[in-house]
């Protein structure tokens, strides 16, 4: 099997990635272990995509934007999912969306297949070995992007990375669920009257003054919706999650999945038109917030952040806060309003960008890496991890290794200037 680009990971960079490689007339592979594409979106079950907007302005666009108004395209109650802020998910129909675009690009996809080792001729990747029902086999490619999240390919391959805070603890881990029998317009009804919002603030301060919050939980639980009696729910934690180890994700997914009954104790007693509620589905996967951070040619930083610093380079831009959750209880802070989520946050206008080469790894020529494992110190990899800005780094890592196949060049030898103009071409928004 012989390609120009091969990308690995189908979340929302890895799905941006092999697009805008195969719209530029590359031909693109597209690796994904789990069954569908869209990553957290799906298999992690996230309820709502981060903001793509800044209210009237736009932060990410091209394909995002594509992927964003294809949802809307079915919304089932659009009165309730305005697009300009938190876009609630349907995760079936992203399923169904992703599949056209993908297929429509000319790109080839692989489901239900994990990449476990890497060819190497010096600081060349000639072929990436894959595994699925088939066996063993070996995929050959030109140029490889890494849009696993874990960054897997450029780690296996042995480019240099950073892993979680100074004592190698990482963010906690969610498990996402979705509940039915659900009064929605009981719900609005009541979030109308009290002031409630999608984070639950007022049906959380209620319960943690009856000393009935879930124990030993530290935020407030994000809740959407996407259709009538039904809500999706990003709530609940899993600390001292270790998810690269051998048994972490198992331990992680049991112990998410107990939490369940809990969680749900909270949601029929305390958030109004839950009372009947009922569980029917968690996941399918876990979500993790924070692994490997792959060292790059530049590497973009919390100082970066609160400059809103822009780089000629610049690839991708974006807003969102800094996002930190505890990797242990004990590091959580006290008041919400004053976490570094609250206190971190940008006034309207105000953005940063993600420079080209945060998507270069050192040492390996012909890879690049988008979405949550790009070149970023801690604190900033807390706002680069979202799901729309992944859309962004994955265009401009897709259209930089479809360029370095039509011109015979290295990533790290693309024409800045010629990339970012193809973006603004693409109706990207780079800042």
């Amino acid at each position: 099997m012989k390609y120009d680009v091969v990308v690995a990971g189908g979340g929302p960079a890895g799905v941006a990635a092999a697009i805008a490689a195969a719209r530029e007339g590359a031909r693109t592979l597209l690796i994904e272990k789990e069954a569908c594409l869209g990553g957290m979106g799906t298999v992690g079950g996230v309820p709502a995509y981060g903001p793509f907007y800044d209210e009237d302005l736009p932060l990410v666009g091209g394909i995002g934007h594509e992927v964003l108004h294809a949802m809307m395209e079915d919304d089932l109650i659009p009165e309730k999912a305005p697009a300009t802020r938190w876009y609630a998910i349907d995760s079936e129909r992203l399923k169904l969306v992703l599949d056209k675009m993908v297929l429509e690009s000319g790109c080839e996809v692989l489901l239900h297949t994990y990449l476990s080792d890497v060819q190497k001729k010096g600081e060349e990747v000639v072929s990436v070995e894959c595994v699925n029902k088939s066996g063993k086999f070996t995929v050959e490619a030109k140029i490889f992007i890494d849009c696993t999240g874990d960054g897997d390919l450029a780690a296996v391959a042995g480019a240099e990375f950073e892993y979680g805070d100074e004592e190698g603890r990482v963010q906690a881990g969610t498990l996402c669920f979705k509940i039915a029998n659900f009064d929605t317009d009981a719900f609005l009804s009541y979030a109308e009257k009290s002031g409630e919002d999608g984070n639950l603030h007022v049906a959380v301060s209620k319960a943690k003054k009856d000393n009935a919050f879930v124990p030993g939980e530290v935020k407030v639980c994000g809740m959407s919706l996407y259709a009538d009696g039904i809500a999706t729910f990003n709530f609940g934690h899993v600390f001292n999650i270790k998810p690269l180890e051998r048994d972490g994700l198992s331990k992680a997914e049991m112990e998410a999945r107990a939490l369940l009954p809990e969680l749900m104790r909270f949601i029929r007693d305390y958030i109004p038109g839950a009372e009947c509620a009922v569980l029917v589905a968690s996941g399918p996967r876990i979500g993790i917030r924070e692994t490997r951070r792959i060292v790059g040619k530049e590497r973009v930083t919390e100082e970066d952040y609160y400059a809103r610093a822009k780089h000629e380079d610049g690839i991708a831009a974006y807003n969102y806060p800094i996002d930190l959750h505890p990797p242990i209880p004990e590091l959580r802070e006290e008041k919400e309003e004053e976490s570094v989520y609250i206190t971190s946050r940008y006034n309207h206008g105000e953005s940063y960008d993600v420079p080209y080469g945060c998507l270069l790894p050192l040492h390996l020529s012909n890879v690049l890496v988008a979405g949550r494992c790009v070149s970023s110190d801690r604190a900033m990899n807390a706002s680069v991890r979202m799901m729309p800005i992944c859309f962004g780094t994955g265009q401009a890592a897709g259209t930089a290794a479809a360029m370095c196949v039509r011109e015979r060049i290295l990533p790290e030898n693309v024409d800045i200037s010629r990339l970012r103009s193809l973006l603004v071409e693409n109706k990207c928004i780079i800042g």
